[in-house]
């Protein structure tokens, strides 16, 4: 087994911020990367997920809330990069301890006016497809403690002050 860091340009980055997919596609896998093989992926602000080298992408294993500035992932141009043993032991050492899961309130609200609920409904799913996760924040709360939440843009707290 060999261990990796693929960094991810900012657009690609992004796109596995916005939505839960299984894995990340990877073009221009370097030949030494075989199935099962560790990968570190990260973005341009650090490590976000560990995962393993599976057919052509990336199979998640665990993801992290924010991401880590690691030494490995300093300063790190996009693409692939070996990483000996010690290294890799390096990197996930340095990363913060999994959380247990827990249950998540997580709500999108909106005016819309329309003719009749069905109207509203499409013109809702259509407003929705057309800002997507990087234009539309949500509201995320632990549930049953609502009034902890914060909103969220693209995983990331976003102030939700109109004057900012």
């Amino acid at each position: 087994m060999r261990y990796w860091l693929l960094a991810l340009n900012e657009d690609e980055y992004t796109e596995q911020q916005a939505y839960e997919v299984e894995a990340v596609e990877s073009a221009g896998r370097p030949e030494g990367v075989a199935d099962g093989d560790e990968v570190a992926l990260a973005g341009p602000e650090g490590v976000f997920a560990l995962g393993v080298a599976s057919g052509a992408g990336i199979a998640y294993r665990r993801r992290l809330e924010e991401p880590a500035k690691t030494v490995e992932s300093a300063d790190v141009e996009e693409g692939w990069t070996e990483l000996n043993p010690e290294a890799w032991e390096d990197l996930v050492r340095t990363l913060p301890t999994p959380e247990r899961r827990s249950d998540w309130l997580v709500t999108l609200s909106m005016p819309i006016e329309a003719v009749d609920k069905a109207e509203a409904v499409r013109q809702f799913w259509s407003y929705i497809r057309s800002l997507g996760p990087k234009e539309l924040p949500t509201f995320v709360a632990p549930y049953g403690r609502e009034l902890e939440g914060t909103s969220f843009l693209l995983g990331v707290e976003h102030e939700q002050d109109p004057e900012e």
